[in-house]
């Protein structure tokens, strides 16, 4: 209808254009052009209808279609304009919901990492406990296998018990307390001493008496001159020397011991086992101590007095005269063997209280033996001396 009302009002306007200006006999100049131009364009707008009506006829249903497509369009785009002042915040949410998506993957990640390797340990556990079951399946057949044997081994257990019952004797009251007095007391106990000392001084003089024989050679050589200077000057053998410096002292300290052994007899009470033998010892001793004690004089002149004391104070820390030489210091068990003391105290013990004769015997060869090696550096001393020197005629030292 439209594209018919366009090509009536293009010809009737073509027509006034002809009727004005082509068939006029004094054309309007002033509106012709305009007329012309209209008539144109409705020519024009004409022929565009009829295209349009022709493009048009048979699309009712598609333009329908996008008339429906167009309200929706529309209505979105309502809600849309409905939404755009929140649209910020929507995205702001929506970014902060990704971040969240994004951290929480990365712990399923990580999740699934360590499920992998949990997946992994045990896989070697089930292989650790496959062997494990194999292991105790052996264990559990070597079980059953023992548990049989120890049931043959109970049932064996019985037979005897019950046997062994048969066998108990039935003792009656007499014996049971017998039986019980031995059991109570299985061992007797019987303690015998050999030798035994009858007091403490007598367990004590084979320590004091060579401790005075050793004082009294000290204090003899105090007084008498270890080495006769007279002698010394007149040329005579360095053994007379010797000898005539040791017999006076030697002589003196055989007194000394009949004396001390009268006293401690007599006096004290002192019983020997063997006397005559404990007085030829002693004699020998004081003898042995002379010797040792005038060669120290002798060699080493006013500071042979303290080396005298330092001997002395050796022998009666290592002589083991108190206690068992074993319950000192290594020093002293060291030096035990080499000191005539140690052999004094041991002889006289066997020959005050009893026992073997043993170290009696080897103590006389041990003072012999320190006898004669005494009187011999003596010798030797005497000998040197027998050169005068300047040292010799101006001592620094004399006591």
């Amino acid at each position: 209808a439209a594209a018919a009302d366009a090509r009536t009002a293009a010809a009737e306007l073509g027509g006034v254009y002809r009727t004005r200006c082509e068939e006029a006999a004094e054309p309007d100049e002033a509106s012709c052009p305009a007329l012309k131009k209209a008539s144109e364009a409705a020519s024009d707008a004409a022929t565009t209808a009829a295209d349009v009506s022709k493009l048009v006829t048979g699309q009712n249903g598609e333009l329908n279609t996008l008339s429906t497509h167009l309200a929706a369009f529309q209505k979105q785009a309502e809600n849309l304009a409905q939404r755009a002042p929140n649209l910020e915040s929507d995205l702001e949410k929506a970014v902060k919901d990704v971040n969240a998506l994004n951290t929480g993957a990365q712990k399923v990640a990580k999740g699934a990492v360590a499920l992998h390797t949990g997946l992994g340990n045990a896989r070697t556990g089930s292989a650790d406990l496959n062997t494990g079951m194999g292991k105790l399946k052996t264990g559990a057949e070597n079980l059953d296998g023992g548990l049989f044997r120890l049931g043959d081994g109970s049932a064996e257990l019985a037979q005897g018990l019950n046997d062994g019952v048969e066998k108990i004797p039935d003792y009656d009251k007499k014996d049971r307390d017998a039986r019980t007095d031995v059991m109570a007391d299985p061992v007797k106990l019987a303690s015998k001493s050999l030798h035994a000392a009858p007091n403490y001084g007598t367990g004590f003089a084979p320590y004091f008496i060579p401790l005075s024989l050793w004082v009294g050679a000290m204090v003899a050589y105090m007084i008498i001159q270890p080495l006769n200077k007279r002698a010394l000057s007149t040329g005579a053998s360095a053994w007379r020397i010797a000898f005539a410096g040791w017999l006076p002292v030697a002589a003196i300290g055989i007194l000394q011991v009949g004396a001390l052994m009268a006293v401690l007899h007599w006096g004290l009470g002192l019983e020997m086992a063997r006397s005559a033998g404990t007085i030829a010892f002693l004699a020998l001793v004081t003898c042995c101590f002379a010797s040792i004690v005038q060669w120290l004089n002798a060699c080493f002149g006013a500071a042979g007095r303290i080396l005298v004391l330092v001997v002395l104070m050796l022998q009666l820390t290592s002589a083991g005269g108190t206690y068992p030489v074993q319950t000192s210091p290594g020093f002293f068990g060291a030096i035990h063997p080499y000191l005539p003391m140690t052999y004094v105290v041991e002889g006289l013990r066997r020959l005050i209280t009893g026992g073997p004769l043993g170290p009696v015997w080897l103590g006389c060869a041990v003072l012999g033996a320190f006898t004669v090696g005494a009187l011999a550096l003596t010798a030797f001393t005497a000998r040197r001396k027998q050169v005068w020197s300047l040292s010799r005629l101006h001592p620094e030292l004399s006591l």
